[in-house]
């Protein structure tokens, strides 16, 4: 299986709004997970695409998945985010927006995205941190991150659900 990810381009802005909405979708039918159901209208998701890094997700030729990359921290944390990053003060990339078409889950492209977000954090970016949260209530996502050495760094309050916050420091021994 050939995964290709690189940066989305405009056009690619509605295909991506629409593997949102069928994650979302399946998320709230198969998992009873709400966070992202009832999906945004595609206006308002693609306007809030425009300021982002948005990374697509190829398998082969099919288009299955995308995530963002930024390196500014997502508009709902706290001002004071002290009881959940290890040091607020050091360099962080946010990692954020990952959805996979429910076809395409639990084949391994979720750890080939990871390990892409690493390698450009460490390539281009030399922020000591990763960060990011996911739904607290999704096991196995939360699972899934943890095996990939993500430190679960406490629930934060979002709206109507809670997430769990994320870090990984990329250079433990500096």
């Amino acid at each position: 299986m050939k995964i290709t990810i690189q940066r989305a381009q405009e056009d690619q802005y509605t295909a991506i709004y629409g593997i949102f909405a069928l994650a979302g979708e399946h998320m709230h039918r198969a998992l009873n997970l709400s966070h992202w159901h009832p999906f945004p209208d595609s206006e308002r998701f693609i306007k809030h695409l425009d300021n982002r890094d948005v990374h697509v997700v190829y398998v082969e030729e099919l288009l299955v998945g995308t995530f963002n990359i930024s390196t500014l921290p997502e508009p709902y944390y706290l001002d004071d985010m002290s009881a959940y990053w290890a040091d607020t003060s050091a360099p962080a990339t946010y990692f954020s927006g990952f959805a996979l078409l429910p076809s395409h889950q639990q084949m391994g492209i979720g750890t080939q995205c990871m390990a892409f977000v690493e390698q450009t954090v460490q390539d281009k970016i030399d922020h000591r941190y990763i960060r990011f949260d996911g739904v607290a209530n999704h096991p196995k996502l939360l699972h899934f991150y943890s095996r990939l050495g993500y430190e679960k760094r406490g629930e934060l309050p979002v709206h109507n659900t809670s997430v769990m916050c994320f870090e990984k420091d990329l250079y433990p021994n500096r």
